[in-house]
């Protein structure tokens, strides 16, 4: 498995995962040159793209959308009610819950995410030989959601700020409350708390994402996590807000 962060927080969003050759592309939240960019020089262009799925319909995860897919021909797929939002009738809608196989040998579960944002969603991601889970912009995570991604081998998952940097930093107060609500965005702690459980599952790999430029820091959110899981064999890593290389995951 392989993957390639292309950018993560609230400027934009986007990662190509490649399972043994059948390439995905989570969501669309940069430019079309961007994009390109981003798969060139890691040895992919829009072709190589086998399927395109979109979390939710705020701006910085589709922002991109609809100029990226005149190039990309791959088939698209999202909840139905962010289908309906963006009246894309292109889109094949995801049922929630549901385990569906959207290329021969790969099946998304699409995931319902608590976010102030109808139809957002994360995702459970399996082949016959790996599994991913994708969980970004949401305020809490469920026990349906943890019991449905336990024991998946990498996790994707959302540490959007430091809350104290919140509470005390210069958004407005309607903003700070909006972030902090279970509709919002997890935090370190709350991240770090759910990498823990998902840890003690089996989840060896994590990568943390969506972390808020104004309200957080790689090293702060990297030490909570790393503080969770002490004593546990986990590989935890900060994704870049942009401008990200290949890796390859085993």
């Amino acid at each position: 498995m392989k993957i390639l962060p292309i950018a993560s927080g609230s400027t934009g969003n986007s990662m190509l995962l490649d399972l043994d050759g059948r390439r995905l592309l989570i969501d669309l939240g940069v430019s079309a040159s961007i994009l390109k960019q981003a798969l060139t020089e890691n040895g992919y262009g829009f072709d190589a793209i086998d399927a395109v799925l979109i979390t939710h319909t705020h701006s910085d995860h589709v922002k991109g959308l609809a100029v990226c897919m005149k190039r990309i021909a791959a088939p698209i797929f999202m909840s139905g009610s962010s289908r309906d939002r963006l009246m894309m009738e292109r889109a094949k809608p995801l049922l929630y819950s549901a385990r569906t196989e959207i290329l021969p040998g790969l099946w998304v579960t699409a995931i319902p995410t608590s976010h102030d944002c109808p139809g957002s969603v994360g995702f459970k991601i399996e082949t016959e030989d790996v599994c991913v889970g994708y969980l970004t912009d949401l305020g809490c995570i469920p026990e349906s959601t943890m019991d449905l991604l336990y024991g998946a081998g990498c996790i994707v998952i959302e540490s959007n700020h430091d809350e104290e940097m919140l509470r005390y930093g210069s958004y407005p107060a309607y903003l700070k409350r909006r972030i902090l609500s279970d509709q919002g965005h997890l935090s370190n702690v709350s991240c770090a708390e759910a990498i823990a459980r998902f840890a003690e599952k089996g989840t060896r790999r994590f990568f943390l994402a969506h972390l808020s430029q104004e309200n957080n820091r790689p090293e702060l959110a990297l030490d909570s996590a790393v503080k969770a899981t002490a004593g546990m064999n986990v590989s935890i890593s900060v994704l870049p807000v942009y401008g990200g290389r290949i890796m390859e995951i085993d």
